[in-house]
């Protein structure tokens, strides 16, 4: 054991000693059930919506405001691209690639340019719909102007940074991730451990032709981000970039999450960061003008939203 003490953009403090203590361990900090803050048991929240606590992955903290997540750029509920599509890294890599950043350039882009290069206009509509949905393309909300500014200039960080965006606005992709975070390197995931978590989670809302659609689609998305390899489709570690912790970051302080709490999230479990190499990660991140860390003693402050704001030009971020 040993005490930790978190501050977070310097309004949270946590000293966990009488309250609540952490075990730490590769997988991350381990509360004992007889100690743990009431205030961290969360509601379980309707099926398909954002629940903080999906067993074992946590998304979103105490302070959670859904109207402060939405007009980030979260969806909270319903479907999503999976249900017909991947993450369709190529597309957003052609488009990054063309330097758009608006809604009407991208519309532009897909539709009348055809950058895609899709046969036919009902194909360019369909993915430009799903592109939509899953990067937040038509309205451009804060989160994709976020993720097109580091993807631009960071290219090598596309894989973690476009599933860290996926997932923030695809409930059905969320739905999969514990498949991935859960299983050890080399262990084979293939579609229909997909399809039996979908069919656990939301029973008798998908038909057999769907969930399988749908399944296929996420064991390509996870193939796609790193996390999935080879024929039987096994467990790989993922080496996430400073660009991808900083959003990860930014993601879970929106999210209502702060200390320990934040460095154990799903947003950063799905990157494979464990707490200890998260600071780490954002220690690089810190070196780029992504983050800001501070110790003094056995006091860490985290700050993520100035540091954004600053460096890549979105001065909003400070106040998100």
């Amino acid at each position: 054991m040993r005490e930790l003490v978190v501050v977070q953009d310097g309004k949270f403090r946590y000293r966990f000693t009488n309250r609540l203590i952490f075990q730490w361990n590769d997988a991350g900090p381990q509360a004992s059930p007889d100690q743990c803050n009431a205030e961290e048991k969360m509601e379980m929240r309707p099926t398909g919506e954002l629940l903080a606590h999906d067993d074992g992955l946590t998304w979103y903290g105490p302070t959670r405001k859904d109207e402060r997540l939405i007009a980030f750029g979260l969806r909270l509920k319903g479907g999503g691209a999976h249900q017909s599509k991947t993450i369709m890294l190529g597309e957003i890599t052609e488009l990054i690639r063309a330097g758009v950043t608006e809604a009407h350039e991208f519309r532009s882009k897909i539709l009348d340019e055809n950058i895609l290069g899709k046969a036919t206009s009902s194909g360019r509509e369909s993915v430009l719909k799903n592109l939509s949905s899953l990067y937040g393309l038509a309205a451009v909300p804060l989160l994709t102007r976020v993720f097109l500014k580091l993807a631009k200039t960071d290219s090598t960080s596309l894989q973690s940074l476009a599933l860290l965006i996926a997932l923030a606005r695809d409930p059905l992709l969320r739905d999969s991730a514990l498949s991935v975070a859960e299983s050890a390197v080399g262990t084979p995931i293939q579609w229909p451990t997909f399809a039996a978590r979908f069919n656990a989670r939301h029973p008798g809302r998908f038909s057999e032709k769907m969930v399988r659609s749908l399944s296929q689609n996420c064991a390509s998305t996870w193939t796609q981000t790193g996390h999935l390899a080879g024929k039987d489709k096994q467990r790989t570690k993922v080496h996430p970039s400073a660009a991808a912790a900083a959003l990860a970051a930014l993601i879970a302080t929106v999210c209502g999450l702060s200390g320990p709490t934040m460095l154990s999230s799903a947003w950063f479990r799905i990157l494979d960061l464990n707490p200890d190499t998260a600071m780490d990660a954002l220690r690089s991140a810190e070196v780029q003008g992504l983050a800001r860390l501070r110790s003094a003693g056995d006091v860490i402050e985290i700050s993520v939203r100035q540091q954004l704001a600053t460096t890549l030009g979105i001065p909003e971020l400070e106040y998100v």
